[in-house]
């Protein structure tokens, strides 16, 4: 399977508009909440802005869409060379075929080969588990968890930690050659 990272296309707006009104009705208040902040997102994908979401890029396996990856380094809120990553696959089928792995390896790797970045760090809801298994096998260290830190319909959800340094990226490069 081929997965590659890119900028979104504009004809890809109304689709991405559609799927942030499923997860708006759906109590997510994470990302853009007009169709306008989609498609300026869409239309600065592939760079660096200022916005919350910093660097975004669609996910795409063997030709299809299938989901977005960011990278983020909030100003005043992350030290300098600090960047955490996020990524979504839309559908659950999607999910357990090795494409979030090699949509972080190949994010992970571009930030620190760019000199973007001197840390890379990621979290997740401790109970996904697949997610968690991505991290570890790409060489992320686990660094805790992070009580009630996200609010969902169910209450707040405890969130494990990952990180990994320029150092430790070094150390696993050979590791990343596996990730398709």
């Amino acid at each position: 399977m081929t997965v590659v990272l890119r900028p979104f296309r504009t004809a890809e707006v109304d689709e991405l508009w559609g799927r942030r009104q499923r997860e708006i009705a759906a109590g997510s208040s994470w990302g853009p909440s007009t169709r306008e902040q989609v498609a300026e997102r869409v239309a600065n994908s592939g760079t660096w802005t200022d916005t919350p979401a910093g660097l975004v890029f669609a996910i795409e396996a063997d030709g299809v869409l299938v989901g977005d990856i960011q990278a983020r380094r909030s100003q005043g809120v992350l030290p300098a060379g600090v960047v955490e990553i996020g990524i979504g696959l839309y559908e659950a089928a999607d999910r357990g075929r090795g494409i979030g792995r090699a949509a972080v390896a190949r994010l992970t790797s571009r930030l620190f080969d760019a000199g973007e970045a001197h840390r890379v760090q990621l979290s997740t809801d401790v109970d996904n588990a697949a997610m968690r298994r991505v991290a570890e096998f790409l060489g992320f260290g686990f660094e805790g968890v992070l009580r009630g830190f996200m609010r969902s319909a169910e209450g707040p959800r405890d969130y494990a930690m990952y990180g990994m340094t320029d150092t430790d990226f070094q150390g696993t490069r050979n590791r990343w050659t596996s990730t398709g």
